[in-house]
């Protein structure tokens, strides 16, 4: 079990924290790019490897069959051109379980991984990391592209009018005309992509609070959320893809903090 979680750890930290999204899309087109996120995947997975070489779990030719079939797999799903035909929800996906089958089905067809009747300390780290990373990054990744057909799009335009008003000044009354500039926005879009890292935080807090059975707080963070959002709720469009994308995150956030607790 910690080798798998080890060597689970290690591929979600290659493929999310270690990688922009900006890596993420030109790994298919520049094999730079390509190279440079693999050398990421393959020194972590040969550390790990190494250490349990080292402590005698695994044999040589073991670690070397685990970590070519990892690698190898890596490239070839990363590098694919097929995955340019999809959607990109649907190519993310199929990528990422893709990879997380390949990883589990040879680790568990070469080494021996038993569900522990209690989980050692090393282990419960490794659980909540490799599940608190799947509920903030992996998910995170996941639902934008799904949702992205449905996002709203920042709407601004300028506009000169004329204003009449009818003013009295010592005893005369006279209509006066004046030019305003006014202008019209729609806040229907993220800047900066702060809305990525809102809820990033939102789904870390909702996973901790659901692993100390804390779940009463969880409407607090809901509550601060809509609060900030408040005014954008005078977009239909903006607050039905509001809607869908917390409902999803949050939903995602509780099932990873429930799985959480069973290290516990």
């Amino acid at each position: 079990m910690t080798l798998l979680l080890s060597l689970l750890l290690v591929h979600l930290l290659a493929d999310f924290p270690f990688q922009s999204q900006r890596m993420a899309k030109l790994k298919q087109r520049q094999l730079r790019v390509l190279l440079g996120h693999m050398t990421v995947h393959s020194i972590g997975t040969a550390v790990v490897l190494g250490i349990f070489y080292t402590w005698g779990d695994l044999s040589g030719a073991t670690a070397w069959i685990i970590g070519g079939v990892i690698i190898g797999t890596h490239v070839l799903l990363d590098g694919s051109p097929f995955k340019r035909l999809l959607h990109p929800a649907l190519a993310f996906w199929i990528d990422q379980l893709l990879h997380l089958a390949i990883l589990t089905g040879i680790v568990i067809y070469l080494t021996p991984v038993d569900w522990p009747t209690t989980f050692p300390l090393l282990d419960q780290v490794l659980w909540v990391s490799v599940w608190g990373l799947i509920a903030t990054e992996l998910i995170g990744r996941g639902i934008a592209p799904l949702l992205a057909p449905f996002a709203p799009r920042l709407i601004e335009s300028h506009f000169e009018r004329k204003v009449t008003r009818k003013e009295q000044l010592d005893g005369l009354k006279r209509s006066v005309t004046h030019e305003v500039e006014d202008s019209a926005r729609s806040y229907t879009t993220e800047i900066n992509g702060v809305g990525r890292y809102i809820g990033l935080v939102e789904r870390a807090i909702i996973v901790c609070l659901v692993a100390v059975n804390a779940t009463g707080a969880i409407g607090f963070i809901i509550a601060l959320k809509a609060l900030a959002r408040f005014k954008q709720f005078d977009d239909r469009r903006f607050a039905e893809y509001y809607i869908i994308g917390s409902l999803l995150s949050i939903l995602a956030a509780l099932l990873c903090g429930m799985v959480i607790r069973l290290a516990f």
